[in-house]
């Protein structure tokens, strides 16, 4: 996954500012142009199944696209204004990007072609067989759920696209005073547009009507399909219109038998007993209002085809459908009466060619009469649900409400509905409306619901308690779809925090999504946030926080408490950032990680490219962080020091003396004098401790940009000095192997160092910038000097690790070196192979250059290990007092193994060792003395001499030092012992 997002960066092209939302000015398409049929590749015939590595792969297209759009957004230095309008058509974009998907999945999964084909053209042969092969497809749970979730997604962008610009408006002063003055000539339809442009509340309310219309048209099953199961009831076969015809035959075959003739009287006696269903009687007449007017009931199968019709109708207001469709869908059933009486205001979604053509007195009349028949009249819910919502009434319109959607609909309807009521009333002549007002009541929703401040608020709260709505409005879409219907997503926000902090620090604390101090958690309701593993329900909470957050800095808005409560409203974004490392997407983290505040985006980075080893992967990270304005250098020294801040060292310092062992407590001998422990590094463990990883890594990020030379080093000393005052050998091996102090000289300064198991190299670029002559490479004396300890510390835990390879060499020479071994007994009884000396003299060879190795380290260690640094420092004390004593004892056991083993010339030099340490100005010395080891040391040093005089044989290995012998004068027969 990390192979294949490098591949992808050049197509992200961070720091592109688009000239148009789809393409920026280099040809790359920043926002998603994607038709339906892209998203779903399959046989119309096989149903889709989606597994979980297909549903990760979708994430990993859907976070990329959704970055990709961020991040146009993310450079563009515009006016306030200008930023606004990419704000707007930012949401714009993730709308659509939505809905394209929706629709892929729809026409996948059939539902596409049974809504819109069926509209589109009811004719086509061709349709009708696509209808077949779709409705005979089974639909799975999961995708089901699939759907349902990017329903819910579109739906949302859908609400903040249509709410953003009218509470964030580029002009404060847009909406002009409300006009209350008496209209006379002005119609209603003029009357509208300026009640909505006058008024900001309204135009919200209108946006969120529209809104849910749009998921409603969309989501719903077509209507035809809805009302089949009446119109089957009603026994009409495929006649969906002409009224009532089951009640129309009734009445004619009763006139006929008993020979009555024109409009029969319900109150005749011999019509009321004989004009009857079952024990119900029957309407005498056909006209639309009968049943309310007589009384009486239709014949059953007619009464199923009216819920059908009232049920159409309703769901064709429900959704918002246009006037003209609303007419077209009655007159197909001739019930053309239908369509005029919903046609004064059906507050369509499209406004066009739906004018109200009407006076404002008619409306006012027409409203208040729609409101008798939604409480008083009608024979079927639905029919006073269609009346409801036509006069804006709640509570006939509550009783066919099914889901969260319906209810919310209902009561913005009636909201805006009695707002519009009261702006006509004002600009109407007084006397003409109190004459209305007076005789027919209204549901007034504006007095209903109180304090206009805060009307969603409580309406979704409300929604929490109702039974039918209590589940759906406490899952996590509703929830933040409540917010934004409430203008309450800031609350949103911080709730949001508490509660994804409460998840992270359930089992374990998290440094990423930390509990907060004095941040209670209690009452922290978390089935209403989404769960940290919900990747999609993530992605869309941090892109609408970013942009909310966006829009209050442009409006400067702030709250009280901003520092510390933006602080857990950006758990979020550190959330989002470690779902984009789980699913690889390491290369979008910086995009995230710059829209936190302060040295949390350091921070959040940091803790989650401890992943990314990849050398190139690093190096793609820091130009991306780079190009998106963030501090290269800050972040890669934030990342130590806040390891170490974090992690500070709080074990007990215990005495220094005899912490570190490396020597066995056998009695020296004379050919191996005293043996080393093998392993004394202890067990291998299969992999560091966590924050002695992170550590390692922070230090290897160093290497990936020029400069920061005194920063490198003072991060790597301060690793250094933790691990060997905790005597963690094995990190401390860790990072000398991959974090070599000639490294840092060869990437930051550009030398050529061909070995640097011969530590001359050091001294070599001591002296040269002493001398000057490296000052192009940005070296002098100082910069030497921070490296000094770095370096001798790498130089102790190499040593350290080679003595612990030769002493498990000793281990197998005590033991099998005089062994040899032939492989025509190991491999076949004709072999006569028998490569033993072989295997034995590459065993010495291996023996030989580890203690070469070994004397090349010590040489540092043995001359002001840890003295010449730029500032004091007690570490260094008690790392020489901890260290030194137990390393040069064990050096002189590495002396005398070689000596006896490979050649007398490292007895020879043990002597030496003796001269060094015996100095006036020799600091090792007083080390020894302090501990109390300085009889062991002189022990050591009999025990080779000793051995020099009695061992005269040598093994040939390149272990020799013939060389050093004639620079220092030296010569073997001085210690040989005649006989």
């Amino acid at each position: 996954m990390l192979a294949l997002n490098a591949q992808r960066m050049p197509d992200l092209q961070f720091g592109v500012s688009p000239t148009s939302p789809d393409w920026n000015d280099q040809g790359t398409q920043l926002l998603p142009s994607i038709e339906s049929d892209d998203w779903v590749q399959t046989d119309s015939d096989i149903p889709i199944v989606v597994p979980y590595d297909e549903a990760e792969e979708e994430f990993v297209r859907d976070a990329e696209e959704f970055a990709r759009g961020l991040d146009s957004l993310s450079f563009a230095r515009v006016t306030p204004a200008e930023k606004r309008d990419e704000i707007f058509r930012l949401v714009d974009t993730y709308y659509q990007y939505a809905t394209d998907k929706v629709h892929a999945l729809r026409k996948s999964q059939g539902q596409f072609s049974r809504g819109a084909l069926r509209r589109l053209d009811e004719a086509s042969s061709q349709d009708s067989m696509d209808l077949d092969d779709v409705e005979n497809r089974p639909e799975s749970p999961a995708e089901a759920e699939r759907l349902k979730s990017w329903e819910l997604e579109a739906q949302t962008w859908d609400m903040l696209r249509r709410l953003l610009p009218l509470r964030y408006p580029n002009n404060k002063n847009a909406f002009k005073p409300t006009h209350h003055g008496v209209s006379r000539f002005q119609s209603c339809a003029e009357l509208w547009d300026d009640f909505l442009r006058t008024d900001p509340t309204a135009q919200e309310r209108k946006a969120i009507l529209e809104c849910l219309q749009t998921s409603a048209d969309g989501s719903r099953m077509d209507i035809d399909e809805l009302v089949r199961d009446y119109q089957q009831r009603a026994e009409r076969g495929d006649i969906i219109a002409y009224g009532w015809l089951h009640t129309r035959s009734a009445i004619k075959m009763q006139k006929k038998v008993n020979g009555w003739s024109g409009a029969l009287d319900p109150n005749a006696s011999d019509v009321g007993q004989i004009l009857r269903n079952g024990s119900n009687p029957l309407v005498t007449q056909l006209d639309p209002d009968v049943a309310t007017r007589q009384s009486r009931k239709l014949q059953p199968e007619d009464e199923y085809f009216e819920r059908a019709i009232w049920l159409g109708c309703y769901e064709l207001l429900r959704r918002g459908r246009s006037m003209t469709e609303i007419r077209d869908w009655c007159i197909e059933r001739t019930e053309v009466w239908r369509a005029i009486s919903m046609s004064a205001m059906p507050l369509s979604k499209d406004d066009g060619g739906d004018g109200f053509t009407c006076d404002p007195l008619s409306m006012l009349l027409w409203r208040r009469t729609c409101f008798a028949l939604a409480r008083q009249g009608g024979t079927d819910d639905f029919e006073r649900a269609v009346y409801g919502i036509l006069s804006g009434d709640i509570q006939s319109v509550e009783k066919v409400c099914e889901e969260w959607d319906d209810f919310v609909y209902a009561h913005f309807n009636a909201l805006l509905r009695t707002q519009f009521d009261a702006y006509l009333t004002k600009r109407s002549p007084s006397d003409a409306t109190a004459a209305i007002t007076q005789s027919l009541p209204a549901f007034n929703a504006v007095q209903f619901h109180g304090d206009a401040s805060s009307v969603g608020e409580r309406l979704v709260k409300s929604l929490e308690t109702n039974p039918k709505t209590s589940v759906e409005a406490k899952t996590p879409m509703k929830t933040l779809q409540a917010a934004i219907v409430s203008n309450s997503l800031d609350e949103y926000a911080y709730e949001l925090g508490r509660a994804l902090a409460k998840s992270a620090n359930s089992v374990d604390l998290s440094p990423l999504i930390p509990s907060f101090d004095g941040l209670d958690l209690e009452d922290v309701d978390k089935a209403r946030f989404v769960k940290l593993t919900d990747h999609n329900g993530l992605r869309i909470l941090v892109h609408v926080y970013l942009i909310m957050s966006s829009l209050n800095e442009l409006d400067n808005v702030a709250h009280p408490e901003s520092s510390e409560r933006r602080k857990v409203q950006e758990s979020v974004i550190a959330a989002y950032v470690s779902t984009l490392r789980l699913t690889g997407l390491t290369d979008l983290m910086p995009l995230y990680c710059r829209q936190l505040q302060g040295e949390k985006a350091l921070f959040t980075l940091s803790r989650n490219v401890t992943k990314v080893t990849d050398q190139h992967e690093r190096e793609v990270l820091l130009r991306l962080m780079e190009k998106l304005g963030m501090d290269i250098a800050e972040f890669i020294q934030f990342q130590p020091r806040s390891l170490l801040q974090k992690h500070p060292d709080t074990e007990v310092r215990h005495p220094p003396f005899g912490r570190l062992t490396i020597l066995s407590n056998d009695s020296p001998t004379l050919k191996y004098g005293r043996a080393l422990k093998p392993d004394f590094f202890g067990e291998i463990p299969e992999k560091l401790n966590s924050v002695d990883e992170e550590l390692i890594q922070s230090l290897e990020w160093f290497l990936l940009i020029d400069g920061l030379w005194y920063e490198t080093f003072q991060a790597g000393t301060a690793i250094y000095k933790r691990f060997l005052k905790q005597f963690n050998l094995h990190a401390a091996r860790a990072l000398s192997e991959r974090v070599r102090c000639s490294e840092i000289f060869i990437k930051k300064a550009g030398l050529v160092i061909a070995d640097d198991s011969d530590v001359s190299w050091f001294d070599e670029v001591r002296a040269n910038a002493a001398a000057g002559s490296l000052e192009g490479r940005g070296l002098g004396e100082e910069e030497v000097a921070a490296a000094q300890s770095f370096f001798e510390m790498e130089c102790l835990i190499r040593a350290l690790d080679a003595m612990e390879t030769i002493a498990s060499s000793e281990f197998l020479a005590q033991e099998y070196v005089a062994a040899t071994y032939s492989p025509s007994k190991c491999h076949g009884a004709n072999s006569q192979c028998s490569p033993g000396e072989t295997v034995s003299r590459d065993f010495w060879s291996n023996l030989g250059r580890e203690v070469k190795v070994v004397k090349n380290l010590m040489r540092p260690i043995l001359s002001n290990w840890l003295l010449e640094t730029i500032e004091e420092d007690e570490d260094f004390l008690y790392l020489r007092d901890a260290y030194l004593p137990e390393t040069i004892i064990g050096y002189v056991s590495v002396l005398h193994f070689a000596g006896t083993t490979l050649t007398r010339d490292n007895l020879l030099e043990c002597m030496e060792l003796a001269s060094v340490i015996a100095k006036k100005d020799a600091d090792v010395a007083l080390v020894l003395m302090k501990s109390g080891r300085m009889k062991e040391l002189v022990e050591g040093f009999a025990n080779c001499s000793k051995a020099l005089a009695v061992n005269s044989n040598d093994k040939k290995g390149p272990g020799g030092s013939s060389k050093k012998m004639r620079e220092m004068g030296w010569t073997r027969e001085l210690w040989s012992v005649k006989k």
